[in-house]
């Protein structure tokens, strides 16, 4: 069965075939072959997105939307340019802590890209920064959105191996900042070739920004402080910092009306639905493969090659990176982590660690051609060409697997916080 789920979904990536359509096919594929009534695939299909914990997903898209015009997005980047502007390559140092407060709200990498990109490469542009470097460290920055909580990809992993949303939430905390300071070092280094500091640090001009930023910083402590504080569930701090982002952009911002919600519900919806088609096949397809014993068959022979931790983690990380080149991040999470977690687990790898740990690799696959997503809405953005913009990411790709490897050489830097925490549900 697992060779007929592979052979089929290797055929949709090459023919072009939406990676939740190329499921479908896969699932009654086997289902005919299994000799498996129709009725019970769509019982499990059912199933999949029968879940508390999704609602999560859409709210937390929404809250992204409402940032990005409600007039959130631009007082974090005003604010992030008030800390770290003086710096040596100032305004990439902007960019990157920028995309650490949005990513820390809106969960996205792709909106992160976007957000991020429309306010900052402009103006990068004109202060010496080349289109391509500009574009590069807006592009790059957006891998942390997906880390540092809330992560859409950490919530559909949890779902999909049945693990605590909110610990894994907690644990991506410090890798995110890790990413963060690993970007702002390289920009620090390329600095004197991409473009200097622009501006004196200025106490005046901080407390101005912050003056102007601190509600919407309130927004990452009701979704972090209320978990840490078993105030909330994920999902409920999901609809917390919805309902809070309405009302300051709504009332106190006022930089857009109710009737922009109407296309803000419409572009959630889409994608909203999309994550759930993937989610119910790829259930099909899990239910599939348990019955016919592959997750277990796999672990033995990964058993039998070795039982090392570190080892494994390096196999797996190698294979997740080959995944990211050829398939979006949300279709290969909903996919690869019901397969590769049991194994991991069985030589006492932790599921939380190793749920971050994929958010992260697959998250590289967002930058990477031929089919990184953010790489196209970074091109589209910055207006410069595929390849000029990897010429450019080069040192940042170099920066990420040194975070990378450090991750996996020292497992305790993902897990020590949640362990610290006390956080309920998912």
């Amino acid at each position: 069965m697992l060779w007929i789920f592979l052979g089929i979904l290797l055929m949709s990536i090459v023919l072009g075939l939406p990676i939740a359509f190329g499921l479908g096919v896969a699932a009654v594929v086997m289902a005919v072959l299994s000799d498996i009534p129709l009725s019970i695939m769509i019982e499990q299909s059912v199933r999949g997105v029968n879940s508390f914990p999704l609602l999560a997903i859409p709210f937390f898209i929404l809250v992204g939307e409402v940032m990005s015009q409600g007039g959130i997005a631009r007082r974090l980047m005003e604010l992030a340019g008030a800390l770290v502007g003086f710096m040596r390559g100032g305004l990439g140092q902007v960019a990157i802590t920028g995309s650490m407060f949005f990513g820390g709200i809106s969960g996205s990498a792709v909106a992160d890209t976007a957000a991020t990109g429309a306010m900052m490469i402009p103006s990068m542009k004109q202060q010496g920064y080349t289109a391509a470097n500009a574009t590069a460290i807006n592009t790059v920055s957006s891998v942390i959105g997906i880390i540092i909580p809330p992560s859409i990809p950490l919530i559909l992993y949890g779902i999909v191996t049945e693990t605590s949303i909110s610990r894994l939430f907690i644990a991506g905390i410090v890798p995110g900042m890790m990413i963060g300071f690993a970007l702002m070092v390289t920009t620090f280094i390329l600095a004197s070739k991409q473009g200097g500091g622009v501006r004196k640090f200025r106490w005046d001009a901080l407390w101005k920004a912050f003056k102007d930023a601190w509600l919407a910083l309130v927004l990452p402590v009701i979704v972090i402080g209320g978990i840490i504080g078993g105030i909330f569930t994920a999902t409920e701090a999901a609809v917390a910092a919805l309902l809070y982002a309405l009302a300051i952009s709504l009332l106190v911002y006022r930089e857009f009306s109710i009737k922009a919600l109407g296309g803000m519900l419409i572009r959630t919806a889409r994608l909203t639905g999309m994550v759930m088609m993937l989610l119910a096949f790829a259930t099909v397809i899990a239910w599939f493969l348990t019955i016919n014993m592959v997750p277990q068959t796999l672990v033995s022979q990964v058993q039998s090659i070795t039982q090392d931790p570190f080892l494994l983690l390096l196999i797996v990380a190698a294979l997740l990176l080959v995944v990211g080149f050829v398939m979006d991040l949300t279709p290969a999470m909903v996919i690869m982590a019901p397969m590769l977690a049991p194994i991991v687990t069985s030589v006492g790898v932790d599921e939380v660690y190793f749920g971050v740990l994929m958010a992260f690799i697959l998250g590289v696959g967002l930058l990477t051609p031929p089919v990184g997503t953010c790489l196209y809405v970074g091109c589209g953005v910055g207006k410069v060409s595929m390849e000029s913009l990897v010429r450019a990411m080069l040192p940042y790709y170099a920066a990420l697997l040194v975070v990378l490897v450090i991750l996996i050489a020292f497992p305790g830097v993902v897990t020590w916080l949640p362990d610290l925490t006390a956080v309920r549900g998912n």
